[in-house]
């Protein structure tokens, strides 16, 4: 009888380690898939949100049950886009399909509201700046586009001496890669989490 009790506690201990060291692959997978990444910024183009020398934490669950929102900072591959293939750059999405976007006064609208005034804003500024001869779109005033289906209007949040889809076109949608949950500021040494607006400071 105490053999028995012995065998069946050495088969439940062999279980319990192997359901324990299952668990812990599965849920290592997950984090590596769908859970979070680091990416340093590089440019000061997000300014004033991101400046270069950052650290980026980057999710992918949320992504995986629904789609980027007008506002979401995002990281997105460059394959397929009009520029060298490169590290994943940051930008901010404005457009979704079927967005129109409109350039009056010299401001980006979006379904007729300026993006800096949108509820929830859309983005720190509107201004499109200085006229671009690279830019594809929303360059002038008049200028309109609709995002085409499965695809995310793009724009860094400083819109001017930047590259975004202004110049290369709607990013689509399996180019981003995730969504920016929070920021590492290399200046002030502080984390920031991004659960909405408005931004974090400096």
């Amino acid at each position: 009888m105490s053999s028995e009790r012995h065998e069946y506690s050495v088969i439940f201990f062999l279980l319990t380690v192997g359901l324990l060291v299952l668990s812990t692959v599965i849920v290592g997978a997950v984090v590596i898939v769908w859970g979070l990444h680091t990416y340093k910024i590089t440019s000061n183009s997000m300014n004033p949100t991101l400046w270069a020398g950052d650290i980026t934490f980057v999710e992918k669950f949320t992504y995986c049950f629904s789609q980027p929102k007008r506002g979401d900072v995002v990281v997105f591959s460059t394959d397929g886009l009009s520029v060298p293939p490169d590290l994943p750059w940051c930008q901010r999405t404005i457009g979704v399909p079927g967005d129109v976007l409109e350039v009056k006064s010299g401001r980006i609208h979006v379904n007729g509201c300026p993006l800096s005034e949108c509820k929830p804003p859309v983005g720190p500024t509107d201004l499109i700046g200085r006229y671009d001869p690279d830019f594809q779109c929303l360059t002038h005033d008049g200028d309109k586009l609709i995002v085409p289906g499965g695809t995310y209007f793009l724009i860094c949040d400083r819109l001017t001496d930047t590259i975004d889809s202004r110049w290369f076109g709607p990013v689509p949608r399996g180019n981003i890669l995730g969504r920016v949950a929070a920021i590492w500021h290399s200046d002030h040494w502080r984390l920031s989490v991004l659960l909405g607006w408005p931004l974090p400071s400096r």
